[in-house]
């Protein structure tokens, strides 16, 4: 009897070290425990027609992200655990081109399905055409929302606004949610292009950000608004269009000028946007102002860093000017052959922002004021840059309400409807507030 007593205990301590060992071993291969409450088979669904079609499931979900920050370190962990309905991911737009496919195919596994559109105008944006798809809604047990990404000429990754097509609203409380509930399609969004990293989940294939806290912190500062060409239309259709060799061979000048301004203060993070005469342009006609000849750009003086001029310098830039200080109303002016860059700086005063100018003969002061503003993304020529996100607001603060009508002669000190007179800058300070250079 003890004996096999003996064999009974050995067998049972034998069985469960089996079972711990291979606990083990699902864990070393699928580190991430999926919630009890959160079907993980429609996830496979997805994943599984997804991958029929040669594309693959980015994960994006806020929630989702953040656990997976705070607890990749862990050996064991809920990746879907705390997450709020509609769960979102994304895929890329080259891997569902045909992306009626997909939508049928998620219809044959007992999907709701709904697939907005982009029905914009077409003047909206040339490179986007009409209908293309933006995004797939789904369901079956819960809510998925597969947000698509485009890649624009400019090189980065675009997503369109619910808004676009005016179906959604009536089209998601019809599978029972808000467009208030998407967490990134309430407007348009733009983000760097981004490596991925592959990361397994019950045995499914997904695909993350390999930098997850930087795809957060675009996601919050990823709004982005199209240049109007409609209006560009109408300015051009009542203007015309110079379409002469000289006002050719400034406008390529002048995007190759805003291409090297964008390296260099990206390179250093300084966060800029287009100002003054471009940001007219950009405003107005979707196109440089050809009689300008110079480039015009905005910088918050928070984002100021003492290393810019000898970034410029370094390529190959020339300074041409250094008036104010960095605390009041400091201006920067550069030379690349004969064309000019501006650089202003924007200081926050109450409910506005304005930044200086200032008049080397005289020492005179001048003060452009300018309704607050925050920053938004845009396609210029083929550049993603930022622009004020309430644009009519800014350039009518700076050219009045007849910014329509082109204005060949400008007078910095006294044209603008925001420049008043600042006072003067002491004459024993003008040796470090007005340096002009040969």
């Amino acid at each position: 009897m003890r004996n096999r007593s003996a064999i009974h205990l050995c067998l049972i301590v034998g069985l469960v070290l089996l079972v711990v060992q291979l606990s083990l071993l699902a864990i070393l291969l699928y580190p991430f425990a999926s919630d009890d409450v959160f079907p993980i088979d429609d996830i496979a669904a997805i994943v599984n027609i997804s991958t029929k079609l040669h594309s693959s499931l980015l994960v994006v979900d806020e929630n989702i992200l953040h656990n997976y920050v705070s607890n990749k370190q862990k050996v064991k962990y809920c990746l879907f655990c705390g997450v709020s309905y509609p769960v979102t991911f994304a895929i890329f737009f080259q891997g569902v081109k045909h992306s009626e496919n997909l939508h049928s195919m998620f219809r044959s596994a007992g999907f709701q399905t709904a697939l907005l559109l982009n029905i914009r105008p077409l003047e909206a944006s040339p490179s986007l055409s009409v209908n293309v798809p933006l995004c797939l809604v789904l369901k079956r047990k819960v809510i998925i929302h597969i947000v698509i990404f485009h890649e624009r000429e400019g090189n980065f990754w675009w997503h369109g606004s619910l808004l676009s097509d005016p179906s959604a609203d009536n089209v998601l409380m019809s599978m029972g949610i808000s467009t208030a509930k998407s967490q990134l399609m309430k407007q348009e969004g733009a983000f760097e292009k981004f490596e991925v990293d592959q990361i397994y989940v019950d045995g499914l294939k997904l695909l993350i950000p390999k930098d997850v806290t930087q795809f957060l912190k675009e996601s919050a500062n990823s709004h982005f608004i199209e240049c109007s060409h409609k209006l560009a239309n109408s300015f051009h259709r009542k203007y015309g269009k110079d379409t002469s060799h000289e006002a050719l061979k400034f406008a390529h000048k002048a995007w190759k000028l805003l291409s090297r301004t964008k390296t260099i203060l990206d390179k250093i993070g300084v966060r800029f946007w287009l100002s003054s005469g471009t940001c007219l342009g950009y405003f107005r006609q979707c196109d440089i102002i050809s009689y300008s000849r110079d480039v015009d750009v905005g910088i918050f003086i928070k984002d100021y860093k003492e290393n810019i001029v000898t970034e410029f310098i370094n390529h190959g830039f020339t300074l041409k000017h250094w008036f104010g200080k960095v605390n009041d109303s400091l201006e920067l002016s550069f030379m690349s052959g004969d064309l000019k860059l501006d650089m202003f700086f924007f200081y926050e005063e109450g409910n506005s922002m304005w930044n200086g100018g200032t008049q080397a003969k005289s020492g005179k002061k001048f003060k452009y004021i300018f309704p607050r503003f925050n920053l938004c993304w845009t396609e210029f020529l083929e550049l993603k840059v930022r622009v004020p996100c309430d644009l009519t607001s800014y350039i009518e603060a700076n050219y009045g309400p007849d910014w329509f009508t082109p204005v060949t002669h400008w007078d910095w000190k006294s044209s603008p409807p925001n420049v008043v007179e600042n006072g003067m800058w002491p004459p024993e300070e003008w040796y470090q507030v007005i340096k002009v250079y040969n």
